[in-house]
């Protein structure tokens, strides 16, 4: 099976998962094609990919750190308003009760426009690659899986998008010990009974690994399920 991978250019989880599949991993760090994900002009050249060699799977994890309520708090997180999907504004992300945030302005940090603007940016990004996973899944018109955790916001962003789905939930414990339990959902058009767990045996505090790659990882097995529903 042909498989386009999309932001699989960190761990390349799913490139490493499937050495049994044709698997095209795009991203702009180390992938197979180097692309800005976040540039709609750029969904064209892989639909032409896709015209001459066609692909029976698209799976993305779009960024999901402007999706998701790592910075909970106020009918949203500190990059955007859970109701409209937003992006906050200066004025209104100052009263973010989000505790980073919420610190810089009690101490009034002279460093307070230069940090929203990083939030602004990694907004704007989110909005952006999400955007194009959409686009992209509807102008390929081929079987997708969009992987962000299972509370984030980005669901809601694809529906607005007009992308209609099943959403899929796993747990990432329920599929290796070397992972935390990490619920996670699975925008797909099929319907997949894909493992759940309770609790998990690994522990952050113990291990000694980086932190960021058990975070942005997918364990294989998952990844083998997931594909499992389309071959």
């Amino acid at each position: 099976m042909r498989i386009l991978a999309l932001f699989d250019d960190g761990n390349g989880s799913v490139k490493k998962a499937l050495p049994d599949h044709d698997v095209v991993s795009v991203g702009i760090g180390t992938a197979d094609i180097v692309m800005d994900l976040s540039d709609l002009k750029n969904i064209k050249k892989l639909v032409d990919m896709h015209k001459k060699d066609p692909f029976d799977l698209l799976m993305a994890s779009p960024p999901c750190e402007s999706w998701s309520f790592a910075t909970a708090g106020d009918n949203g997180n500190a990059y955007r308003d859970k109701t409209s999907l937003a992006l906050r504004t200066f004025q209104n992300w100052k009263k973010h009760p989000y505790v980073s945030v919420r610190r810089l302005v009690e101490r009034n940090a002279p460093e307070i426009p230069a940090i929203y603007s990083r939030y602004l940016r990694k907004g704007v990004n989110g909005d952006l690659t999400a955007l194009f996973t959409a686009e992209l899944v509807k102008a390929l018109g081929i079987s997708f899986v969009i992987e962000n955790p299972q509370s984030s916001m980005i669901f809601d962003k694809l529906e607005r998008e007009g992308l209609s789905f099943v959403k899929n939930v796993a747990c990432y414990a329920a599929y290796s010990d070397d992972f935390p339990l990490k619920r996670t959902g699975f925008a797909s058009g099929v319907a997949m009974n894909l493992k759940q767990a309770n609790r998990a045996k690994f522990a952050f505090n113990a291990w000694k690994g980086s932190r960021h790659i058990v975070r942005s990882s997918i364990p294989v097995d998952l990844i083998k399920d997931i594909v499992s529903y389309f071959e």
